[in-house]
Order: C-alpha cells, then sequence, then structure tokens
C-alpha cells in the first residue's frame, strides 16, 4: 500500500463537508476534474471504495467514514506542523555581562526589548569579565560588556577591543563600614582578602599590586558571585578591590583611602562589544539601552565627583 498523499486526503475531506465534486474544487482551488482524479486514486491507495456517488449527493461509505476521522487527524497536524515552520523565526540576542551589572541593566532593558521586539529571544550569561570576553570572540556571544583593568605596562599595549566603546569604571579598595579601629582589616599585619576565583581582573590586579608592594595578605573568603563577596566584607571578613557603582548600591561599605597603605587602584573601564554586520531590532535596542545606561551611570559618576569638590 502506497502513502497516503496530502492533497489527495484534502480533497477527500472537501468533498464529503462540501457535498459535491465541484464545490470541492472551489475550496481547495482545483478543478472538479482534478478532485475526481484525486479521490480515484486515494481509493486506488486505500484499496477500498471512500465515496458512493449519485446524480444528487455524494456521501462516504463505512470505509469512508473511517477514512475520514484518520483524514482530519493527519490534515490537523500536517497543517499545524506548516505553520509553525512557516512563521519567521523569532530573533535570538546573545548577550553577556557581569554580574553586578546585570542586576542593574536587565529590568530596564527586559523592559525594552519585551515593548518593541516580544518576539524577540534573549538568552543572558554572567561570567566573569575574562570568560565573557573570551566567550564573545569564540562567537558564543553577540553582544558582550566586560570590564578591562588598565595598568601602567599595559596602557600602551594594543588590544582587540581597543576600537570598541568605553566607559570609566572607577575603582576603590573597600572594607566594611565601622567605627572600631579594632576590627580594620586593612590595618592587619596580614592583609585578609575578599576575592572572586581566577579570572578575575580585579583578583590578578590586586594580588599583582600586593606582591610588588611587598605587603602580606592571605585569602579569607572566594566566592565567583557578587552577593558572596558583598557579605563576606560587610561580614568584616576583609578587604576587596570593587567597582563604585557597586558601592553605590553595596550599603554597610567603607571606601580605604591612602592612608590604609593598599597599592593604587588601577584605571579599568567598561568594554561594550558587538558582532559586526547586519544585526535585528532586538540587538539593536540592546546595544542602544547598555549604552545609554552606561552613559548615565558615567554622568552621574561625574556630578558626585563634582559635589565631592565642592564640599
Amino acid at each position: 500500500m502506497s502513502d497516503f498523499d496530502i492533497s489527495l486526503l484534502r480533497s477527500f475531506v472537501q468533498v464529503i463537508d462540501s457535498g459535491s465534486f465541484a464545490r470541492a474544487g472551489e475550496r481547495v482551488h482545483r478543478t472538479q476534474s482534478s478532485i475526481s482524479q484525486h479521490i480515484k486514486k486515494l481509493e486506488e491507495h486505500a484499496g477500498r471504495q471512500l465515496l458512493l456517488r449519485n446524480a444528487r449527493m455524494t456521501r462516504p461509505t463505512a470505509d469512508g467514514e473511517r477514512m475520514l476521522a484518520y483524514a482530519r487527524r493527519i490534515l490537523a497536524l500536517h497543517d499545524e506542523a506548516r505553520n509553525l515552520f512557516a512563521e519567521d523565526l523569532p530573533e535570538l540576542v546573545r548577550i553577556g555581562l557581569p554580574e553586578d551589572y546585570a542586576v542593574q541593566a536587565l529590568p530596564h532593558l527586559l523592559a525594552e526589548v519585551a515593548r518593541h521586539h516580544p518576539h524577540a529571544r534573549l538568552e543572558v550569561r554572567s561570567m566573569l569579565s575574562l570568560e565573557l570576553r573570551a566567550a564573545f570572540e569564540a562567537g558564543e556571544l553577540d553582544i558582550a560588556l566586560y570590564r578591562r583593568v588598565a595598568t601602567a605596562p599595559e596602557a600602551n599595549a594594543a588590544s582587540d577591543d581597543d576600537a570598541s566603546p568605553t566607559w570609566p569604571d572607577p575603582l576603590h579598595w573597600v572594607a566594611a563600614h565601622t567605627s572600631q579601629a579594632a576590627h580594620r582589616p586593612e590595618r592587619q599585619a596580614v592583609l585578609p582578602l575578599v576575592l572572586f576565583p581566577h579570572g578575575c581582573v580585579y583578583r590578578a590586579y590586586a594580588l599583582a599590586q600586593l606582591q610588588a608592594q611587598g605587603r602580606r595578605w592571605r585569602e579569607v573568603y572566594t566566592s565567583p558571585n557578587m552577593a558572596g563577596v558583598l557579605a563576606a566584607v560587610q561580614a568584616g571578613l576583609g578587604v576587596t578591590l570593587q567597582s563604585r557603582h557597586v558601592i553605590a548600591t553595596g550599603g554597610a561599605l567603607r571606601v580605604l583611602d591612602g592612608s590604609s597603605g593598599l597599592p593604587p587602584v588601577p584605571h579599568a573601564h567598561f568594554v561594550l562589544r558587538s558582532t559586526p554586520g547586519p544585526s535585528g531590532g532586538a540587538h539593536q535596542a540592546v546595544l542602544a539601552r547598555l549604552r545609554a545606561q552606561l552613559t548615565q551611570t558615567t554622568q552621574a559618576l561625574k556630578v558626585q565627583r563634582a559635589m565631592q569638590v565642592l564640599t
């Protein structure tokens, strides 16, 4: 027995639903003779008579009624699959953000995309900056925002992200906010450090500078996420190197000045990279939102610095 052809099944169902070959032809945009040929072929494939015909009406045989039930189910699944794949595929935008910035940026970013590009699909990954950069360069991300720390030896070194837009990300040594001098970790002979794991640009800089300074240190707490690092610092376990915008929202943190004896902080900035070439509307909306938020943060920092100078 041959496979049942979809077009034959469709003609068969329309003949029964419309009651005639002529009206079935109008529904499927075929001639009456074509419909007759379809029914003949279908009956040959089934090896059964499916329709009873006379001058006044056309109706199914007992085998035709059984075939009708299956034909309707087959056509329904066929049309569902056809319609699914006929639709435009949703635009996929793969985004990589540092964890702390994702908390700040995602609510506004997601609202922007949902409002103007409701059918887009976003895939967001939060990782350390070195991991984000590697993922972008491996083609795993369409948009990547990560931090870059410029130390003195690297200041004039060429980099593949030099052509990308950047925004300043001031850094500070921080510890728990306390009025008790005895509980200030920066004054300990062996400096207790709260750090991210290997792969964090802050960690690499902090350890290199402390070693160059000859300052003894010990790693008292390590966490791969920002919440863990902030909790340990706020609990007074040690000091860490942190971004100003995190300090502003972290709470119970004390910025350490030059009197702490800690190394000077590096120049750091955000790097925003996007895959080259044409991009969809959702991709462009994500870029625009990230640029706007970074610019707004930078302007807020300038105002804050101006206020500090005035006071």
